[in-house]
Parts: C-alpha cells; structure tokens; sequence
C-alpha cells in the first residue's frame, strides 16, 4: 500500500465507498447486426487508451449493443473507465480514463459504453471525478498496481475486488477541485516541453538520412572517379540460409542469427537461438565471416540489415536472411551504410519487395541493387564521416531522450505532491473531508431504498 501521508483535515476512503456504480462493459454484436432489441453505441476498448489524450475515445468500435444492457452501461460524464484485462510484462492492467464532455460530444446522438475488458466506475457527485481519475493514473504509474493483477504473461487480469479497496486520499471537494486545476497547468506546460524534445529527436532521424543520401550522392567528399556497379558485382558470395534448421536447434552450442536479430538495423544477439550442426549438414554453407552484411528477405523487417563488425565464431543465418559477402573493391561499412540508407540502397530494395506485390526478396533482387561508389580512399572517407556526424547525432539523441524520461519522472512527482497536499494552498476555512465522507457514507446506507437501481449497484459492488 502506498504512503499516504497528508494533511490532518484530510480524510481517506476506500474506492468502493467513492463509487456509486461499478460495472462490467459489453461487446455486443457486429454493427451490421439487426433488431428491434439493440441499438447502435460506440464501444470504448483498452486501444484507445493509447492516445487517449488526443483521441478522446473517436476511434472507438461501432457495435449493436441490446437495449437492456445499453440501459445501465451508457456512460456519462465524470465516469471512469478501469481496465480490467490486457496489458503485458512491460504494461500492467489497471489503466484508467475520464469520460468528459469531449468524448460524449462525438457524435453525440449515438450512446458510449466500454467493452467488457474494461470496468465503469461511478464516483459519487460528493466528490471530483477528475481528482479520482488523477490519482488512480498515480497509482497506475507508481508500479503498485502490479500487486493487484493476476495471469499469464501476454494477458494480464486486474483483481478488482482488490482494487476497490484502495485507500483513496480525501481533501474537501473545494481543495480537489483546486489541485486538478494546478496539476492541469503543470501537465500542460510540461507536454509543450515534451512535444518540443519529441519534434527534436524527429528531426535528427530526417538529419540521419539527409545525411546518408548526401553521402551517397557525392556530397560529403571531394568526388572524383565514381563508378556504378550491380550489388551482385560487388559480392564474392551471396546466399540465403538453409530450410529445416529446426532439426538442429540446440540450448546451446553455434548461434542462429534469424530476422529479430536484425530488426533494428544492428546485430543484436541478446535472444539468439542455438543450433547442433552435424559435420556435413547443408547448412555449413551459411556460416558468418566477419565483414558479412546480412539482409532480412522475408517477413515484417524485410530489407533490414546488419553488418557483421567481430567475429561470431561459429555463426549461421535463417532462410530469412541474405548473407552478403563484399569482394575487396569495396568496404563492408560503406556497402552497410548504403543499403541501410532510405533514399539509397533501402529504398530499391524495398521498391523490389513491395512495388511488384511480392512478400519479400529473392536473391536476384540483391544481385540487382544499382551501387555508385568511388575508390577505397573516398569510401573511407565517406565512412568516417557518416560514422563521426551519427555519433554525434546519437549522443544528442540519447541527451533529448534522458530529458523526456525526466519529464516523465517530473510528472510522477508533481501528482506525488499533489496527493500529500503539497501543490496548492490549504483553506482551513472549507469544509474538512470528515464532513465530506460522513456524507457519503449515509447516502450509501440509504441506497438500498432507492429501489431496483440501488440494488443492482450494491450487487455491482459487492459481485464484480
């Protein structure tokens, strides 16, 4: 449970006691479906959490939703959508958004509710819904939420019961309102920061390829004497690996460099397979020399490439991946950086493997790439220039992407204050939370007679 030390006029208050209505969502059936019992809605999902800031719930999914359950799960403005089911190792489940006036404004005539992966919350009129949501996404982004999950790897539960008995701190509703306001202006300024360190890291990677079509093109050098060759000249060994290697695949022994290992335009050999080759397997033919450019042929990272720069010792690709290997006319670096270039070597291989509608790359596309290059000395040159300029750019790169994960912690810190009643002022003259929960407490003992809607929130309460 999270520190929750606070100002003595405070109060604190389990969740379930701040919810008026807690509920399942539903999917109902596809838009085409027909009959006098559904209606039409717009079924809010875990996705559009993603760009929930911008998006506001428009790209939710259009469903037939039957009238009975659209009834009591049509949201309104101040609920709270809970995710309940989805996440992973690296996103937990428990994320939250606020329902306001943007969300129901979109095609307003047309009713909103939330799939069954996530959970309507009603907080009571006592208090700030916003002020809720604020600290749930707190809490959400402290890590503590990983104590209220459950399930495997790829899909993760929220144990709800659980989570409805978070103690929620409670400052009287004029001070709730008060600190949405002030973390509304600090949020706001910090995402213009933000946006102005992410247009900047956009821009180096348009000055990273500027920078290798200028190279290409003769920009970067005094050129002289360039001439233009087909990849397949310049190669003293082109292959592709072997089929069947799931024979020899091994916990340990030579490695298996597959597609994965290459996505990024690097070798990367952090989840690397193993392969047991006997002496006279075909595959021998695929072993990796230092120097080799490998290229990804088929699948979502076709053309992506690497350079083979120490050696692997015993190391073979995947029928996935091209095996490249420069003859001496020409560097292996200078070949890498060419074909990794978008307006260069990229961009004809990846006219050859999408422009004719085919899957991926065969080897005579390689064969054919067209490559213009000038003596050893100048590709050198061309080297080190590219090399120096992109380090450069990288170490900027990593300085801009220290700072937005500054700006992250920043925003951490400012909610972190915000709920130990450091961020705005307190009016010891308002009136102090214990009044504000009493309140609350003897509207929910009166609620069971207010009839079948009470009844159903109390089972909603207790059941979900």
């Amino acid at each position: 449970m999270m520190d929750l030390d606070m100002p003595a006029h405070w109060e604190t208050a389990k969740l379930a006691e701040l919810a008026v209505l807690t509920l399942g969502g539903d999917w109902g059936k596809e838009a085409e479906f027909e009959s006098a019992e559904y209606s039409l809605a717009y079924c809010i999902r875990g996705v559009e959490f993603r760009n929930w800031d911008a998006d506001r719930g428009s790209t939710a999914s259009p469903r037939m939703i039957k009238n009975s359950s659209l009834l009591s799960r049509k949201v309104q403005e101040g609920d709270i959508l809970v995710e309940i089911s989805g996440g992973g190792p690296e996103q937990p489940v428990g994320r939250t958004v606020l329902i306001d006036k943007t969300v129901l404004g979109r095609a307003p005539h047309i009713p909103k509710i939330c799939t069954n992966f996530l959970r309507l919350l009603r907080p009571t009129q006592e208090i700030a819904s916003s002020y809720l949501n604020c600290y749930l996404t707190f809490f959400y982004r402290s890590g503590e939420i990983r104590n209220y999950q459950a399930g495997s790897n790829n899909l993760r539960n929220l144990k709800f019961n659980d989570y409805l008995s978070l103690e929620i701190p409670l400052p009287p509703l004029a001070e709730q309102h008060r600190i949405v306001a002030k973390i509304e202006e600090l949020f706001s300024e910090l995402d213009q920061g933000v946006a102005s360190l992410k247009t900047a890291r956009e821009q180096l990677k348009v000055y990273r390829q500027s920078l290798l079509k200028n190279a290409f093109e003769g920009k970067l050098t005094a050129t002289t004497g360039w001439r233009e060759k087909s990849l397949g000249q310049l190669l003293g060994f082109l292959t592709s690996g072997s089929r069947g290697w799931a024979a020899y695949y091994a916990t340990s022994g030579d490695l298996f460099v597959r597609a994965q290992n290459i996505k990024h335009d690097r070798l990367e050999l952090d989840d690397v397979a193993f392969v047991a080759l006997p002496d006279k397997a075909e595959g021998l033919r695929t072993r990796i020399q230092r120097g080799d450019l490998l290229i990804t042929i088929t699948g979502a990272n076709v053309t992506k490439s690497a350079l083979v720069k120490h050696d692997l010792g015993a190391a073979y690709v995947s029928q996935h991946v091209a095996l490249c290997r420069p003859t001496t006319e020409i560097l292996p670096e200078y070949l890498y950086w060419f074909i990794v270039a978008e307006a260069a070597g990229r961009k004809q291989l990846t006219d050859m493997a999408y422009g004719a509608g085919k899957p991926g790359l065969n080897l005579e596309n390689i064969r054919s790439v067209s490559v213009p290059f000038p003596n050893l000395h100048e590709q050198q040159e061309i080297v080190e220039q590219i090399e120096s300029k992109l380090s450069e750019a990288d170490q900027l790169d990593q300085t801009l992407a220290t700072a937005l994960q500054q700006a992250d912690a920043l925003r951490q810190s400012i909610l972190k204050k915000a709920f130990h009643g450091q961020l705005v002022k307190q009016d010891k003259n308002e009136e102090p939370a214990t009044a504000l929960l009493e309140r609350i407490r003897a509207a929910r003992a009166t609620a069971p007679a207010k009839g079948r809607q009470a009844k159903m929130v109390s089972k909603s309460l207790t059941n979900c």
